[in-house]
């Protein structure tokens, strides 16, 4: 008697299973490649050059500045918006070099939305803009050589800058990349509540001190018409002008053939990573913590090693 479970037969599943393997083969799976997903790793996209190709001329920054703008108010998000503006400047410099993107135009254009909005999951962590431009950097294996000066860039920035006050909405990306710029213009930089440096590639303590020096709340607007959101001004120009300065990095490698020097840690913060670098010549064996970021931002009593 064949064993029943919920009127499927021991017999006609694995009839079933046969004739759907036979099926997946046909359009390049196997049945093992579902069981041992290593057989099926030809499909899978390798990162760095060979499928994610650096364009053979240099990528147009302040394109990419103005895109991260526009994606931000257009998508309500510093993560989608900096790869986004990234990923067109990137396809925007392979089509002037008569370059193969190869897999750029396969990257999903959300891939980073998952840190729109006050950062992952509107936890206040990693801002968004450092995370689509880090995220991307990766597919190109640059991350490396390139992540750490974005982040530092950005812990220093007084942001917003005014890097947008010449926003025009007239950019032109590829046609994945459609320029729908009915936006509103940034609001200019004079006209701006205030500025911060953030200390921290964090979006609670990001946004919480422009806020603070702004004197502004987060659904503040500057009262034109149509009204426009200070907090979101000041977030999407902090998307364009983060998307821009790692579009800038990569410009190096692509036209000095060269990555840019490593990061350095500063030196005003060697007695800080004593403790808090696990790469430092004592190892792990004497560290208590891990992290690149500043101490004073959050430490100040004596025993922070920063003078």
């Amino acid at each position: 008697m064949e064993e029943k479970k919920e009127g499927l037969s021991r017999r006609s599943f694995l009839s079933n299973t046969a004739v759907g393997a036979i099926g997946l083969a046909a359009v390049g799976f196997t049945a093992g490649s579902l069981v041992n997903p290593r057989e099926a790793e030809a499909a899978t996209p390798s990162i760095g050059t060979a499928d994610f190709p650096l364009p053979t001329v240099a990528i147009d920054v302040e394109k990419v500045r103005q895109y991260g703008y526009y994606c931000y108010k257009s998508y309500s998000g510093c993560g989608l918006g900096s790869a986004r503006a990234l990923l067109a400047g990137i396809l925007d410099a392979h089509t002037r070099g008569g370059t193969d993107p190869k897999r750029w135009v396969d990257v999903p254009l959300n891939l980073y939305a998952w840190c729109n909005g006050g950062g992952a999951g509107g936890w206040g962590t990693l801002c968004g803009a450092i995370a689509g431009s880090a995220g991307v950097l990766n597919l190109m294996n640059l991350h490396g050589t390139h992540a750490s000066k974005v982040f530092e860039w950005y812990t220093k920035q007084n942001f917003p800058l005014a890097g947008l006050d010449s926003y025009d909405g007239s950019v032109v990306f590829p046609t994945a990349f459609p320029a729908e710029v009915a936006v509103p213009r940034p609001i200019p930089d004079a006209e701006v509540k205030g500025h911060a440096v953030t200390d921290s590639p964090l979006c609670h303590i990001s946004v919480s001190k422009w806020l603070a020096a702004a004197h502004v709340k987060l659904g503040d607007t500057d009262g034109g018409s149509p009204a426009r959101g200070l907090k979101e001004d000041r977030c999407a120009k902090v998307t364009g002008d983060t998307a821009a300065y790692t579009a800038a990095l990569l410009n190096e490698t692509i036209v000095n053939k060269t990555n840019p020097s490593a990061w350095a840690k500063p030196a005003a913060m060697a007695g800080c990573f004593d403790c808090h670098d696990p790469s430092g010549t004592a190892g792990l064996t004497k560290k208590d913590a891990q992290t690149k970021m500043d101490c004073l931002p959050c430490h100040t009593e004596p025993t922070s090693g920063r003078k």
